[in-house]
């Protein structure tokens, strides 16, 4: 997790976050931030140009949402390390170029970790005979444009649509091409 300032008081501790009461100028009242590992979010491309998205249920929404491949970098793991662990579990896909694009902070009110985005052009299935895709994970394999899956209902997260925004910054994606 992102390091707590010492003057931080630890309100909340459990295995995925921390709340914590942090002073702040001017104001009797502290802010209470929340403490959690950073994450990878990545664009993968197949090697015939379609993009490697995920469905699965959330919980905290109580629907299923279409995103990218993404998850926690866990301590002592790179970002990329990450993101070529997370592409594999999810989706059972790797590649041997993992282009960085950005960080973000996902929720600067409150949120004190990162967000890592990677492009991931010509991936491929695995060729491990004994992969199989993470519980509760579907591999969908997207072949419309960029601009058809951000209006997409189920394609709601925030992470996922700026994560394409970095892509289309750095011109990896195009918006009106599959």
């Amino acid at each position: 997790m992102t390091s707590t300032p010492a003057e931080d008081k630890l309100v909340f501790d459990t295995k995925w976050f921390q709340v914590a009461a942090r002073p702040f100028a001017g104001s009797s009242e502290p802010l209470y931030v929340i403490n959690t590992t950073d994450f990878v979010s990545i664009i993968a491309t197949t090697t015939d140009g379609k993009m490697i998205l995920v469905r699965q249920f959330r919980p905290a929404v109580s629907r299923k949402s279409l995103e990218l491949p993404s998850g926690h970098v866990e301590k002592g793991e790179t970002p990329e390390e990450a993101a070529r662990k997370e592409l594999l579990e999810e989706t059972g896909y790797v590649a041997d170029k993992f282009e960085f694009l950005a960080t973000a902070s996902p929720a600067i009110g409150r949120f004190t970790n990162k967000m890592w985005t990677y492009f991931v052009p010509n991936a491929r299935p695995t060729d491990d005979p004994k992969y199989q895709v993470e519980a509760g994970v579907e591999l969908v394999l997207f072949n419309g444009s960029v601009r058809s899956l951000m209006l997409d209902e189920e394609f709601f997260s925030t992470v996922s649509h700026s994560a394409l925004f970095a892509a289309l910054a750095h011109g990896r994606v195009n918006l009106d091409k599959a």
